[in-house]
């Protein structure tokens, strides 16, 4: 990017519509109706192979929703933001397979003793799978049995990160699901079940999919899946060579895309599996009827991500999002290391937690600037993956307990004035969620700026009477040649939004002030540190100043 041109200070909004969704409420409420479904004091605990609680995707929202793990499907026709947050609560408990085999005679008639499912018997998975996806996402699937059998709650997570890593680094800004919005993902190695593509577009009335596949059987039941979901139009399965590039852009007359995503075959031989099993010195907990081309490839997954990493270096901005699900964290950390070699610093990583035995992990990159939220991009156990995390996109700028009386009007009054005074490309307040959202070409907080500044306004000022004059007209009201050539907030090097809250006390003695900042856009995070500690230093001293009862101007920032 160029070097900022310090007597732009020209502030320049987006869209309308774009300002009104970057305000809109998280979608927190409103989730749709539930099926209720009794309990049963026999319930068999499923934390086998994918099959467990997701502990890492919001199990606090089960407390809230205790039977949300049977909540009925939302047609996809008529899924709204609202709507689409009841998904989230989707096995957020164990499953009860007395209460599913109730909704399902065909699983009833496999359970023993009317409670228990036994995961070595394939036709029981391969029931268990259908059950789900017919009851919580209204979807048919036709499965052969010598192909991968995908357990339902670790692949929803995947779509649930992926909404969450799509959502917050939207054009619009806005944080949250846009049901017009459309999004188009392809999905490398499909399989016959279409597993992904078709749980997307249950969820997600606007995303399309191109699915694709070396194996010609699985090819033609992902076919068969997408007729008898009536999706053929938003799910195009292509095949492919095994040889042949992994994101097929040109091949496929795609120009951008906004998500590629592959759950890689896990192993580099076919022994791997038998080696690993012996290892642990006890059985598999479930069926395993994957066929080899599904599960064994050169390098194994390390190998087949990293082939995606080297066409992503070519494609680059092509694709928005390049994504992964891996079973070995020592992958991600490999992953991760081989991305900060190529220079790669904008990507997210995830752990997905099935109970206490089944683990995976995703990890995702991007070309673009726009930053995930913390949700999406640093949502793994800070034990293990401490070394390789991503910069945090969120922080708290100041959470600090004060005497009664401050009212969040005397700090907003603070924070918009201190934002009009920085040289901003583009800042806008919503006072009624006390939220704003802004842009700059780089740091214009800095004394170094500012000096910077101070210096061409002196020589502006020595400068003849009529220059000074059409100078001070270009600042206030550029012609639109120089509105053209100024960048849009798309380009601009930094992005962020704040907000500012206050919450009175219980005792009736002290409040407590928080400011909290998100980094929306660019590629520096010491912009955002830096950010960060102005804000912070700024509303601490008007803090300080009400606290004490003193009449304060707004201080200049640093």
């Amino acid at each position: 990017m160029d070097a900022p041109n310090y007597n732009r200070g020209t502030k320049r909004k987006y869209s309308g519509d774009q300002h009104a969704r970057a305000f809109r409420d998280d979608v927190t409420s409103g989730r749709p109706s539930i099926s209720p479904v009794p309990a049963h004091t026999a319930m068999q605990s499923a934390d086998i192979d994918g099959y467990g609680t997701d502990e890492s995707h919001n199990s606090a929202r089960a407390e809230e929703n205790p039977d949300a793990c049977q909540a009925s499907r939302v047609p996809a026709s008529t899924v709204t933001a609202s709507d689409d947050e009841h998904y989230r609560t989707l096995y957020t408990r164990e499953l009860d397979f007395h209460a599913l085999g109730e909704q399902d005679r065909e699983l009833a008639s496999l359970l023993q003793g009317g409670s228990r499912l036994d995961f070595a018997n394939p036709l029981a998975v391969m029931q268990l799978t259908k059950t789900l996806l017919r009851l919580h996402f209204g979807l048919r699937v036709d499965l052969p049995l010598d192909r991968l059998c995908p357990p339902v709650p670790n692949r929803h997570n995947y779509i649930l990160w992926l909404k969450d890593l799509l959502d917050s680094t939207s054009t619009s800004y806005s944080q949250i699901y846009e049901p017009e919005r459309p999004v188009e993902g392809l999905d490398i190695g499909t399989g016959a079940s279409l597993i992904y593509p078709l749980l997307a577009c249950a969820q997600r009335p606007s995303w399309t999919f191109t699915a694709t596949d070396v194996d010609a059987k699985s090819i033609a039941y992902a076919r068969r899946n997408a007729e008898l979901n009536n999706l053929q139009s938003r799910i195009r399965v292509v095949g492919r060579d095994i040889a042949a590039p992994l994101v097929p852009l040109d091949d496929l007359n795609i120009e951008m895309i906004d998500f590629v995503m592959v759950n890689p075959p896990f192993y580099a031989s076919q022994s791997e599996p038998l080696d690993l099993a012996r290892q642990k010195s006890r059985p598999p907990h479930s069926a395993c009827t994957g066929a080899p081309i599904e599960m064994v490839c050169e390098g194994g997954e390390v190998g087949f991500v990293r082939r995606i990493i080297d066409e992503s270096l070519m494609l680059r901005g092509r694709v928005q999002w390049y994504t992964a699900m891996l079973g070995k964290q020592s992958s991600l950390d490999i992953l991760v290391g081989l991305l900060k070699e190529n220079g790669i610093d904008n990507y997210a990583m995830k752990t997905f937690v099935q109970g206490n035995k089944t683990r995976r992990w995703a990890l995702g990159w991007s070309f673009h600037s726009r930053r995930p939220s913390v949700r999406a991009t640093r949502g793994v156990e800070l034990a293990t993956t401490k070394n390789i995390l991503p910069f945090p996109t969120e922080l708290t700028a100041l959470r600090k307990n004060v005497s009664c009386g401050i009212e969040p009007e005397q700090l907003v009054r603070t924070l918009r004035t201190t934002m009009e005074t920085l040289d901003l490309v583009s800042w806008n307040w919503d006072a009624l969620l006390s939220r704003g959202i802004g842009f700059a070409d780089g740091n214009v907080w800095s004394r170094a700026y500012r000096r910077r500044k101070e210096r061409r306004n002196h020589m502006t000022t020595a400068s003849p009477q009529g220059d000074e004059a059409s100078t001070d007209n270009a600042k206030t009201s550029p012609d639109l040649a120089t509105q053209q050539k100024l960048p849009g907030v798309a380009d601009c090097a930094f992005g962020f939004a704040l907000s500012i809250r206050v919450e009175h006390g219980s005792g009736g003695t002290t409040d407590e002030v928080t400011l909290a900042v998100r980094w929306l856009q660019g590629h520096d995070y010491l912009l955002f540190e830096s950010f960060t500690g102005m804000l912070r230093s700024t509303i601490l001293r008007t803090v300080r100043a009400l606290d004490e009862n003193d009449e304060v101007s707004c201080p200049r920032p640093g």
